[in-house]
């Protein structure tokens, strides 16, 4: 299900609207600083998780479920795939004058926020955000000031990116010896 929800339909999305977007254009589509912290893919599953047919990308030997045994993993390279579906559409919306971009943030102060910091991980996540350079949670209001500047004037120059904004926490996580 994860899969489903998270890339194939980021994936129709991105290719249905690449269809009729409007010349100077945008969209942002929120990923996840979870696809930030799995680790390396290879160039060939990039690029499959990139560019697929949207109708083939739940066939790819890389997304067998048999082979998922943590919803985390499988959460890690949905959004992961989601962020570079992104750079590979964006290509496509250039050529209709329009951009395209991810926001990966991490944990904001939503509901959801709220259920991640109480779920499994929870120790591990307040302890990421604790040591991290922000030392808090993310807000409602900063993922949408980002996602203005991206569909913005100000973000014409902006396309093909993901902007992972967690505060520091995915840095905290790779390089300050806290991994899960």
């Amino acid at each position: 299900m994860i899969f489903k929800v998270d890339l194939y339909g980021t994936a129709l999305v991105l290719a249905e609207f690449g269809q009729c977007i409007a010349t100077g254009g945008a969209g942002v589509v929120i990923s996840a600083q979870a696809g930030h912290r799995l680790g390396p893919l290879s160039v060939e599953q990039s690029q499959l998780l990139a560019t697929a047919p949207a109708d083939e990308l739940l066939d790819l030997d890389l997304l067998r479920t048999e082979q998922m045994s943590d919803p985390m993993l499988a959460y890690q390279l949905a959004k992961r795939g989601s962020s570079l579906r992104v750079a590979a559409e964006s290509i496509r919306w250039a050529r209709r004058g329009a951009r395209l971009n991810a926001i990966s943030p991490g944990i904001v102060g939503t509901a959801l926020g709220q259920k991640e910091l109480s779920g499994s991980h929870s120790e591990s996540y307040r302890r990421m955000i604790a040591q991290s350079a922000a030392g808090r949670v993310g807000t409602p209001d900063e993922v949408a000031g980002v996602a203005a500047l991206l569909l913005g004037p100000e973000g014409a120059f902006i396309s093909g990116s993901d902007f992972l904004m967690d505060g520091g926490v995915t840095a905290t996580y790779w390089y300050g010896g806290l991994k899960l």
